[in-house]
């Protein structure tokens, strides 16, 4: 790999990380044996791959890093992620952090949101003023639009409100509902009003 493809694969990421996934591969071969059959030429790839995918997606600080390191703790023995998969896991536990649903949990609100959206939508119970604004904004986007459109406009929806709640915007307020005001009708005095002015016509008439 000459020179520059080499600078290529390292801008926007830092030293730190770099270092990092160098401690993470060490883990990850500890827990997932098969990377030991890897040549140190294939591996010094795979690992040139994840910092190039960590540079595109904006995985730069070692707390992302450590983020996606718990999550796959959790995983069974043995069992190796592709940078696609950990990147999501650092996302994952990053949007968690600041108060905001993932990816798939965002979808599954919305697609709740979609029976309240034309009449009713403050009838939704919103958890924050964050979904609120996510719901809002995507319902805007969609409401016309594909499934995969939809699944595709998330994630950059998603950044932008992390970009927003890590700058302290202030998000508006959840719209209150209207509450229905009390019926003050009741069956049995009307009808019996009723009786009684059928009454005085009949008399009247006579």
């Amino acid at each position: 790999m000459n020179q520059l493809t080499n600078q290529s694969l390292h801008q926007g990421v830092s030293p730190q990380a770099e270092k990092f996934i160098d401690t993470l591969f060490d883990q990850l071969c500890a827990s997932c044996p098969q990377l030991l059959n890897l040549t140190p030429e294939r591996l010094q790839v795979v690992k040139r791959q994840w910092i190039l995918g960590f540079a595109e997606n904006g995985i730069t600080k070692i707390t992302q890093v450590k983020r996606g390191m718990a999550e796959m703790r959790a995983k069974p023995n043995g069992y190796l992620p592709s940078v696609g998969e950990f990147i999501q896991a650092c996302k994952v536990q990053d949007y968690h952090a600041l108060g905001l649903p993932n990816e798939a949990e965002l979808y599954q609100r919305y697609k709740t949101f979609l029976g309240y959206a034309r009449f009713n939508r403050d009838e939704f119970q919103y958890r924050s003023k964050v979904e609120f604004w996510l719901l809002k904004n995507l319902y805007e986007k969609c409401k016309k639009k594909s499934e995969e459109d939809t699944l595709k406009a998330i994630p950059k929806l998603l950044t932008e409100a992390a970009e927003k709640v890590r700058s302290n915007f202030p998000f508006e307020d959840i719209p209150k509902m209207i509450p229905v005001k009390p019926s003050f009708y009741d069956k049995a005095k009307a009808d019996k009003a009723r009786d009684s002015l059928m009454a005085m016509m009949k008399g009247a008439l006579q």
